[in-house]
């Protein structure tokens, strides 16, 4: 007959992982989750009791490697409540704790109580970067029952009605806003399709001043519905909103100072602003070590590479369906974000199937592909394209897609449908000199593309990319040769109303866009600013905008800089000013100290309101930004950076020249 003890050990050995330890104890082990990027730190074991649930860990690494928990780290259950931590034991709360000559170190964190019932949780130490997240805690056989999340393509969102022009006012209040930890400009991530390489930067990032109580008012010009992000700068998190033409959107942001940052919506369009997809969009993407294979070009199979990518794709969808369980997404608003995840996974993928094509065409090394290089070659590696249906039209509303999906470099997409499809580079003296459009064919190999994605025609993404292509032709392209392209691209591949419309609007905004410089934009801050200029009529201004007492010393002890400086007389054509923020320089000692750095520019005080109506009407943020104005106070596009002092002469120097051989004709 057996003993005690071993009935026992046979009892214990044979109960579930969710066992009942004592009075009122639970105690969870064999723990798996759906995603972790804690790296050396396991769970071996979570207790849940009625005073406190304790989390049993073990970190592994090598002697000195370093981790630590912030003490804003939570648990968070179904119904996504949350359970801070209360203290550990083995560390300390935000302090780096190192790996001991052991190679480990067992730790427990305490947290507040959950409720015992609890089968599913997260734990999350923030959303920085290299904060520890680890989604979906649960004992191994547990029966946790995650379905498949449904998708649903909101049609009022994606049809044709979605494409119209409209004004949507964006507003709220940073709840104890304080220009101390903020220098009181909200930039507002909102791309236009086509628009950034040829509307002028202020017109091209929309921005808006904070007011001194917190509050903000912004009008967006927009063309669809945009996913986008409004950001704070200064180091604070940014804020995630979705707006349609028309709508007036409220935003209220709170813990900003206490960095636990929570967010309040209210859309006066009647679905409302998809207020559970902006507060839980954060999914990060599941990867894998086949990834990082240096030499994949040359030793990954194809097949196998394939393979990969769909077993990816199924981990990273199951992390969404999660997402979309857990804080009950629409399915409308579960497509968004299975698509943004499938986005960030095509455009990884991309990346990799180029350098798969890349190494494996035949050619001498370190010789540049050319385009005959492609023909007749196996793209199939290109068929993670396939990851993304690229005839959705709710692409349009993925924040990082700038409104298109370009931001898949299309190097990467389809390598043979990048510049060279536009034009034949013919002349081996001249590389630059584009001679021959290639119009007359399908050069741009879309039926290639359509095969790869079992698309009749030409899909929505690829469309929108054609599009917006045109906008980089500006200078290289006679006003005949864009209008050749537009016609032929509308007639061949565009068959969306709204692309054939937007290519005729960019490719008169690219034939407007040739000029290195564009006028200061209208509004408060503009009088102000010509009036500066005019004192200089004649020459060439160059500003630097200074409000950091702390931070402008490393700009203007850059070596560069200041060579610069010290001899700028030497450019008679040439005026280097410094626009300072009396404001934030209200010390004398201090104000006298950045003189002495600065030595010979001429410093103007603004007051802190009129120095913010500048930034706001230049749409800048940081300082010891730098500005360029010509003779007639006209700003350029790209400055001539002085940190840079080889490149800043030279480019003056060829202005000036420039200049010269005008005068000539």
């Amino acid at each position: 007959m057996m003993n005690r003890k071993k009935i026992l050990w046979l009892v214990a050995a044979l109960l579930p992982p969710t066992t009942l330890l004592g009075k009122g104890e639970v105690a969870y082990t064999r723990l798996q989750s759906f995603y972790s990027n804690a790296g050396m730190v396991g769970i071996d074991k979570v207790v849940l009791s009625d005073t406190a649930t304790v989390m049993y860990c073990t970190a592994k690494g090598k002697i000195n490697a370093w981790f630590q928990f912030s003490p804003s780290t939570y648990l968070s259950d179904e119904e996504d409540a949350r359970y801070p931590v209360k203290g550990a034991v083995g560390l300390a709360l935000g302090e780096k704790c190192y790996i001991p000559k052991a190679g480990l170190l067992e730790f427990r964190l305490l947290f507040e109580p959950m409720p015992k019932d609890t089968k599913i949780f997260d734990l999350i130490e923030g959303t920085d970067k290299d904060m520890f997240r680890i989604y979906g805690i649960h004992a191994a056989k547990t029966k946790v029952k995650i379905p498949e999340a449904k998708e649903v393509m909101d049609a009022e969102e994606t049809s044709e009605k979605m494409f119209r022009k409209g004004k949507a006012v964006v507003r709220g209040k940073i709840e104890e806003y304080s220009r101390d930890w903020n220098n009181g400009i909200l930039f507002f991530d909102v791309s236009f399709l086509g628009h950034r390489e040829i509307a002028p930067y202020p017109i091209n990032r929309p921005c808006t001043a904070l007011k001194p109580d917190g509050t903000f008012y912004a009008e967006l010009s927009l063309d669809h519905p945009v996913w986008a992000e409004m950001k704070m700068e200064g180091g604070n998190l940014p804020v995630p909103f979705y707006v349609r033409p028309g709508d007036t959107l409220d935003i209220t942001v709170k813990g900003v100072r206490e960095g636990n940052v929570t967010v309040d919506y209210a859309s006066s369009h009647p679905k409302g602003c998809y207020e559970n997809l902006l507060k839980h969009q954060d999914v990060p993407l599941i990867c894998y070590g086949w990834e990082r294979l240096s030499d994949y070009g040359r030793n990954l199979d194809t097949e196998y590479f394939l393979k990969n990518v769909d077993e990816s794709v199924a981990e990273n969808m199951r992390l969404c369906d999660y997402v979309a369980w857990k804080y009950k997404l629409s399915p409308w608003e579960t497509h968004l974000l299975k698509n943004r995840q499938r986005f960030e996974l095509t455009d990884r993928y991309l990346y990799m199937a180029s350098r798969l094509f890349e190494e494996k065409v035949e050619r001498p090394r370190k010789v540049q592909v050319q385009k005959e290089d492609y023909a007749g070659y196996d793209y199939s590696a290109y068929k993670v394209l396939n990851i993304l249906s690229l005839d959705d039209p709710s692409l349009s509303f993925l924040p990082y897609s700038l409104g298109y999906p370009p931001s898949i470099d299309m190097t990467y997409m389809m390598a043979f449908l990048d510049m060279y499809a536009f034009w034949d580079n013919s002349s081996e003296t001249e590389p630059l000199d584009y001679v021959k459009v290639e119009i007359e064919k399908d050069s741009l190999q879309v039926n290639l593309l359509r095969e790869l994605t079992g698309a009749e025609g030409t899909p929505w993404a690829v469309q929108a990319y054609l599009t917006q292509k045109i906008t980089g032709l500006q200078g290289e392209w006679s006003v005949g040769q864009r209008e050749r392209l537009v016609d032929f691209l509308s007639s061949s591949y565009l068959t969306y109303p709204y692309f054939k419309e937007k290519i005729k609007e960019l490719n008169r905004l690219s034939g407007n866009s040739a000029s290195w410089v564009y006028e200061i934009p209208e509004g408060d801050g503009c009088r102000e600013m010509k009036s500066i200029l005019n004192r200089y009529k004649g020459r060439y201004v160059q500003v630097v905008w200074l409000s950091d007492p702390n931070g402008d010393w490393s700009f203007c002890s850059n070596s560069s800089v200041k060579n610069i400086m010290a001899d700028y007389e030497s450019f008679p054509d040439l005026q280097i000013i410094a626009i300072v923020n009396g404001e934030a320089y209200s010390d004398e000692n201090r104000f006298a100290q950045i003189r002495k750095e600065l030595s010979a520019p001429i410093v103007h005080i603004e007051d802190g309101e009129s120095y913010l109506k500048l930034q706001e009407l230049f749409h800048f943020y940081s300082s010891g930004k730098q500005m360029t104005f010509d003779r007639n106070g006209l700003v350029f596009k790209q400055t001539l950076d002085m940190k840079d002092e080889t490149m800043f002469r030279d480019r003056f120097r060829r202005i000036l020249k420039a200049e010269k051989e005008m005068q000539r004709w």
